[in-house]
């Protein structure tokens, strides 16, 4: 399957601003599913400066900064990407895996306080699999997808965990959050992940999606998908990944001066 996404991104100020350096993540991420056949991003006004780079989590970014005032900040790109089929269960689990990952995966381990309720709830659906490791992830994230009403709610914050489970419902970003923090309650390292995914029998506004990757020994990042009730197949694009939300933000930045922004933006997705 062949894929263009288009992503428009546009921040316009009331005065002039002074714009820090930004990172800007919309570069993907590379998986084995998929090749990226083309990649152009375009910056407007065109910067001082930019630069490709990586972050402390291998994440690619553009770096772009400016030397003068700017009352717009445009950033739009456009790639095709190349996927084949992905079998997200093409993995042996593994009791004791040839090479011990602990302590780079202790990042991800991060816990927040969580309700009784809410322990008691995962703790249960833990034993309802039987302990087996797939089985307890692919109930999980359908159970979520079942129980919880997914919205759209367009806010760089996320909804606590404890008032996500209470109010059952959230954004993709929220019930990723949950989600995370769920399993890491449990001691499976989770991470949050951004990107863009392929859904066409869903309605528009889940093109820029988030997701959950779970570390499973053997197996490596396994993707899920909570708002959808699936494990991420070759329809989903990731272009950032973190142990924390904040960190997967398309755009990363600040400004000085005295100015309020108004953000848009604008993502399409079609098969080609």
């Amino acid at each position: 399957m062949k894929l263009k996404i288009s992503h428009r991104t546009l921040y316009e100020y009331s005065n002039l601003v002074f714009a820090e350096p930004h990172h800007l993540y919309f570069y993907p991420s590379q998986r084995n599913y998929f090749k990226l056949r083309d990649f152009r991003i375009h910056v407007d006004p065109a910067p001082s400066g930019l630069a490709f780079r990586l972050d402390a989590e291998n994440n690619p970014f553009h770096q772009c900064w400016f030397n003068f005032q700017i009352e717009k900040l445009e950033i739009s790109i456009e790639m095709e990407v190349e996927t084949s089929a992905l079998n997200p269960f093409d993995f042996l689990v593994e009791e004791d895996p040839h090479k011990d990952h602990q302590t780079a995966l202790q990042l991800y381990l991060g816990k927040v306080d969580l309700n009784p309720e809410l322990v008691a709830w995962i703790t249960e659906i833990r034993e309802l699999s039987g302990g087996n490791m797939v089985t307890f992830l692919s109930y999980l994230v359908k159970e979520i997808n079942a129980d919880w009403e997914h919205n759209e709610r367009y806010a760089e914050n996320v909804l606590p965990p404890n008032v996500c489970f209470e109010q059952r419902s959230g954004s993709c970003r929220d019930l990723s959050w949950m989600m995370i923090q769920m399993l890491r309650q449990l001691n499976i390292p989770a991470r949050f992940v951004s990107g863009y995914a392929f859904n066409p029998g869903l309605k528009e506004g889940h093109e820029l999606h988030a997701w959950v990757e779970a570390w499973v020994p053997g197996g490596g990042w396994i993707g899920l998908d909570p708002s959808a009730g699936l494990l991420a197949m070759e329809n989903y694009i990731p272009a950032c990944s973190s142990y924390k939300p904040e960190n997967t933000l398309p755009v990363q930045g600040s400004y000085r001066g005295d100015s309020k922004a108004n953000l848009t933006f604008e993502v399409r997705i079609e098969e080609i």
